[in-house]
Protein backbone atom coordinates (compact mmCIF):
# COMPACT_ATOMS: atom_id res chain seq x y z
CA UNK A 1 0.00 0.00 0.00
CA UNK A 2 1.23 3.51 -0.78
CA UNK A 3 1.58 6.04 1.61
CA UNK A 4 -0.53 9.61 0.77
CA UNK A 5 1.99 11.18 0.07
CA UNK A 6 2.96 8.52 -2.50
CA UNK A 7 -0.41 8.50 -3.80
CA UNK A 8 -0.15 12.15 -4.81
CA UNK A 9 3.36 11.90 -6.27
CA UNK A 10 1.64 9.17 -8.69
CA UNK A 11 -1.26 11.22 -8.99
CA UNK A 12 1.47 13.96 -10.23
CA UNK A 13 3.20 12.12 -12.65
CA UNK A 14 0.01 11.03 -14.40
CA UNK A 15 -0.33 14.66 -15.08
CA UNK A 16 2.72 15.50 -15.96
CA UNK A 17 2.67 12.22 -18.64
CA UNK A 18 -1.08 13.62 -20.05
CA UNK A 19 1.27 17.18 -20.21
CA UNK A 20 3.36 15.51 -22.19
CA UNK A 21 1.09 13.37 -24.25
CA UNK A 22 -0.88 16.52 -24.68
CA UNK A 23 1.82 18.37 -26.13
CA UNK A 24 2.32 15.30 -28.80
CA UNK A 25 -0.77 15.09 -29.93
CA UNK A 26 -0.67 18.86 -30.72
CA UNK A 27 2.31 18.14 -32.70
CA UNK A 28 0.70 14.93 -34.63
CA UNK A 29 3.62 12.76 -32.71
CA UNK A 30 1.14 9.41 -32.70
CA UNK A 31 4.28 7.54 -31.93
CA UNK A 32 5.79 9.15 -28.98
CA UNK A 33 1.87 9.79 -27.49
CA UNK A 34 1.30 5.74 -27.65
CA UNK A 35 4.87 5.71 -25.45
CA UNK A 36 3.56 8.05 -23.15
CA UNK A 37 0.17 6.17 -22.82
CA UNK A 38 1.86 2.87 -21.79
CA UNK A 39 3.69 4.81 -19.12
CA UNK A 40 0.40 6.62 -17.76
CA UNK A 41 -1.19 3.19 -17.82
CA UNK A 42 1.52 1.47 -15.73
CA UNK A 43 1.06 4.55 -13.12
CA UNK A 44 -2.62 3.81 -13.01
CA UNK A 45 -2.44 0.12 -12.44
CA UNK A 46 -0.05 1.04 -9.39
CA UNK A 47 -2.86 3.45 -8.14
CA UNK A 48 -5.09 0.41 -8.71
CA UNK A 49 -3.60 -2.01 -7.18
CA UNK A 50 -1.26 -0.05 -4.27
CA UNK A 51 -2.77 3.52 -3.95
CA UNK A 52 -3.79 4.60 -0.82
CA UNK A 53 -7.56 3.96 0.00
CA UNK A 54 -7.65 5.99 3.21
CA UNK A 55 -9.72 9.58 3.49
CA UNK A 56 -7.26 12.65 2.70
CA UNK A 57 -8.08 15.94 4.54
CA UNK A 58 -7.55 19.21 4.26
CA UNK A 59 -4.30 20.14 1.86
CA UNK A 60 -3.80 16.49 1.04
CA UNK A 61 -6.66 16.22 -0.40
CA UNK A 62 -7.46 19.92 -2.61
CA UNK A 63 -4.44 18.88 -3.75
CA UNK A 64 -5.37 15.43 -5.00
CA UNK A 65 -8.77 17.16 -6.36
CA UNK A 66 -6.20 19.63 -8.62
CA UNK A 67 -4.19 16.93 -9.69
CA UNK A 68 -7.27 15.22 -10.70
CA UNK A 69 -8.77 18.03 -12.28
CA UNK A 70 -5.38 18.47 -14.58
CA UNK A 71 -5.96 15.09 -15.46
CA UNK A 72 -9.24 15.15 -16.67
CA UNK A 73 -8.55 18.91 -18.61
CA UNK A 74 -5.40 17.23 -20.21
CA UNK A 75 -7.53 14.18 -21.28
CA UNK A 76 -10.45 16.42 -22.63
CA UNK A 77 -7.95 18.33 -24.77
CA UNK A 78 -6.43 15.30 -26.20
CA UNK A 79 -9.62 13.76 -26.96
CA UNK A 80 -10.50 17.01 -28.82
CA UNK A 81 -7.15 16.47 -30.93
CA UNK A 82 -7.83 12.62 -31.98
CA UNK A 83 -11.13 12.27 -32.28
CA UNK A 84 -11.53 14.41 -35.64
CA UNK A 85 -8.11 12.48 -36.75
CA UNK A 86 -9.94 9.11 -35.86
CA UNK A 87 -12.81 10.12 -37.78
CA UNK A 88 -10.72 10.89 -40.73
CA UNK A 89 -8.70 7.36 -40.66
CA UNK A 90 -12.31 5.79 -40.05
CA UNK A 91 -13.37 7.23 -43.31
CA UNK A 92 -10.02 6.68 -44.95
CA UNK A 93 -10.05 2.79 -44.18
CA UNK A 94 -13.70 2.43 -45.15
CA UNK A 95 -12.74 4.28 -49.22
CA UNK A 96 -10.07 1.95 -49.20
CA UNK A 97 -12.12 -1.23 -48.39
CA UNK A 98 -14.87 0.05 -50.84
CA UNK A 99 -12.46 0.61 -53.29
CA UNK A 100 -10.59 -3.16 -52.83
CA UNK A 101 -14.34 -4.77 -52.70
CA UNK A 102 -14.79 -2.93 -56.33
CA UNK A 103 -11.46 -3.94 -57.69
CA UNK A 104 -12.19 -7.48 -56.11
CA UNK A 105 -16.05 -7.80 -58.32
CA UNK A 106 -14.37 -5.72 -61.48
CA UNK A 107 -11.00 -7.27 -61.81
CA UNK A 108 -11.08 -6.79 -65.64
CA UNK A 109 -12.67 -2.68 -65.62
CA UNK A 110 -9.99 0.29 -66.34
CA UNK A 111 -12.14 3.51 -65.62
CA UNK A 112 -9.78 5.50 -67.59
Amino acid sequence: MLSEKQTLDVYENVLSLTGQMLEAARLRDWEKMTQLELHCTEYVDVLKEKGSISTLNGELREKKVQLLQGILKNDRAIRDITHPWMNELSALIHTLTSQRKLELAYPDSDPY
